[in-house]
């Protein structure tokens, strides 16, 4: 058993972190790859044996996890981010919208497998939820315009406990009806009443003790973590399924106060996020009868097409009317509802406690289960042709930003704007200081990584470049910047210094560096103050002996900042430090 018990963990985290490792390497929602190796690894291989491995504490442990997802989640709901346009659209797709799902889903359900009622209703209630942890990765790929993505990414988070919270109301009236009770809406509200307060209790403490400095800045997120388990312990043992509202409660008030900053909890760490989503959907899958699925494969196959082709495009132009939404994004928002991990987990625990009442719940799992992977490939596929179809994505970022505040920055930033790159240059000084002189677009140094973000994000950039020497502000810059545009996006120019090291270093463990192996900051130091500048070099002229090629912006847009290494080939037009 303890040789069961090794290789069923090992698996469950190297498929669960492997396949989104992979997903996101090349680009594809990386859902299609854990459900299925969930499925593999159960009932395919007998890896991993959920019930064997966690009995009894499988299922709260299934609900602790998706609780602090959707704590995560609800993090990211803040109002002062959503432009004032969305604000009705998302209202609506979360409730006319989630209302129209939820009748179209149940009705489908219900024709197709002539389920009862009741078993259809939940159902119906649980592919309402779509999710963040779905519809981000889809988001990135797309890169829709800015409302659209506000709209689908908020409607995502949303639906989550919205979801949830109609499966509980459906599951309590169906097992309150299956023992000819009467008070499953009572049970609800008193669920939903213990949990938020216990979520505004929690909310209260955490902003407390941060604004008390009780909490060193390297554990914030995870004291955040320790509230968000305690508020789920305590409502969730006093009534059972009041966890989730509590740390959903404690989210949105933890992100929308004003008293403290909470910018090192509002995600608590994607390590952890993606372990846990790469937990969750292997262990669920792995529960999955596959046979059962295949049984019913057609069907589902309707019921999916039901669902995207009919229910969700009803209910997203019914919640858009009347909205300054414009038509194709409209059409993008109809053309987007996947299901995530919180529907595979409600599928999951809802089948086990209909089971517990004696009722057959043989049709929930592999329904939702299908359903998730069904939405999951033809909006994985699909969305960014789409997309273009429909003229609603952005165009791929190609700008620079630079770090630094020399002059020969400034100069280089000017000349590859005029070039038509977007440019924009973080600074220690003043915002504006030199921004109205060389009309280049300025950051402060000091930027909050939110508003560093979003900053890059509207200017379309792509890759930066370092050319300022390392302090311990730089290096946290540098590490945000390596967080929002990938390691090999951002390159260095280094010091004389850095260059000796270099050249000592293992090649595996050298940066990407910005312009020719043997340039440095002292080199181009020095250059500039022997009166050397910045210039674009005539198209098919020869390069001259004291240049120093710096960057050529080619014909699609893109920069290439290591033109010197390509001195024949390089098309486009060319900058380089001369004098």
């Amino acid at each position: 058993m303890g040789d069961d018990a090794i290789v069923g963990l090992t698996t469950i985290v190297v498929l669960g972190v492997g396949a989104q490792w992979i997903g996101r390497r090349v680009g594809f929602p990386s859902l299609l790859l854990l459900l299925p190796a969930g499925m593999i690894a159960g009932d395919g291989l007998g890896l991993v044996d959920p019930e064997a491995l966690f009995g009894e504490t499988l299922f709260p442990l299934v609900t602790l996890l998706v609780s602090l997802l959707l704590f995560q989640s609800a993090q990211q709901l803040r109002l002062a981010d959503l432009p004032r346009e969305a604000r009705g659209p998302v209202l609506r797709l979360n409730t006319v919208g989630a209302l129209i799902t939820f009748i179209g889903a149940t009705t489908a359900v219900q024709m197709l497998f002539d389920a009862p009622l009741g078993i259809s209703a939940l159902i119906g209630a649980i592919v309402i939820v779509s999710g963040p942890t779905v519809v981000g990765p889809l988001l990135e790929v797309i890169r829709p315009r800015a409302t659209t993505r506000s709209i689908l990414a908020w409607e995502g988070t949303v639906l989550d406990p919205i979801g949830a919270t109609v499966g509980v109301v459906v599951l309590n009236i169906v097992i309150a009806t299956n023992r000819g009770e009467i008070h499953a809406l009572a049970q609800l509200f008193s669920r939903l009443g213990l949990g938020v307060a216990v979520g505004l209790v929690a909310a209260g403490l955490l902003v407390l003790v941060m604004s008390k400095f009780l909490v060193t800045d390297n554990m914030e997120a995870a004291v955040a973590v320790l509230f968000a388990v305690a508020a789920f312990g305590i409502a969730e043992t006093l009534l059972s399924e009041a966890g989730l509202f509590a740390t959903v409660t404690l989210g949105v008030v933890a992100a929308n106060q004003r008293l403290v900053p909470t910018a090192r909890i509002a995600g608590f760490g994607e390590t952890l996020e993606v372990l846990i989503i790469g937990i969750l959907f292997i262990l669920l899958g792995a529960l999955v009868d596959v046979d059962a699925l295949e049984a019913r494969f057609w069907t589902i196959v309707v019921l999916v097409a039901v669902l995207v082709v009919v229910v969700r495009p009803i209910g997203a132009l019914a919640s858009l009317l009347g909205s300054k939404v414009p038509w194709r994004d409209r059409g993008m928002i109809a053309w987007m509802d996947p299901r995530g991990i919180v529907a595979a987990a409600t599928a999951a625990q809802f089948s086990g406690t209909l089971e517990q009442s004696g009722i057959d719940a043989s049709l929930v799992s592999p329904v939702v289960f299908g359903v998730i992977l069904g939405t999951g490939i033809v909006y994985g596929l699909t969305a960014r042709p789409v997309a273009r179809l429909l003229q609603v994505a952005r165009a791929a970022p190609t700008g620079v930003a630079f770090v630094g505040d020399a002059p020969w920055v400034f100069d280089l930033a000017a000349r590859l704007r005029d070039a038509g790159a977007p440019v924009v240059v973080i600074t220690a000084r003043v915002q504006g200081a030199v921004a109205d002189a060389n009309g280049v677009p300025e950051l402060p140094l000091l930027e909050s990584e939110q508003e560093l973000e979003a900053a890059i994000i509207d200017a379309g950039i792509e890759k930066a470049v370092i050319a300022t020497r390392p302090n311990p502000v730089v290096t946290m810059m540098t590490a945000d910047l390596v967080e929002l545009l990938g390691r090999r996006h951002v390159l260095r120019v280094p010091t004389d210094l850095d260059a000796a090291a270099r050249r000592l270093a293992h090649p595996l463990h050298q940066a990407p560096q910005a312009f020719d192996d043997g340039v440095t900051l002292d080199a181009i130091a020095e250059r500039v103050g022997r009166g050397a500048q910045v210039i674009e070099l005539p198209e098919g002229s020869v390069l001259p002996d004291d240049a120093l090629p710096i960057a050529t912006v080619r014909p699609n847009g893109t920069v290439d900042l290591r033109p010197g290494l390509r001195r024949q080939t390089t098309v486009g037009r060319r900058f380089a430090l001369v004098g």
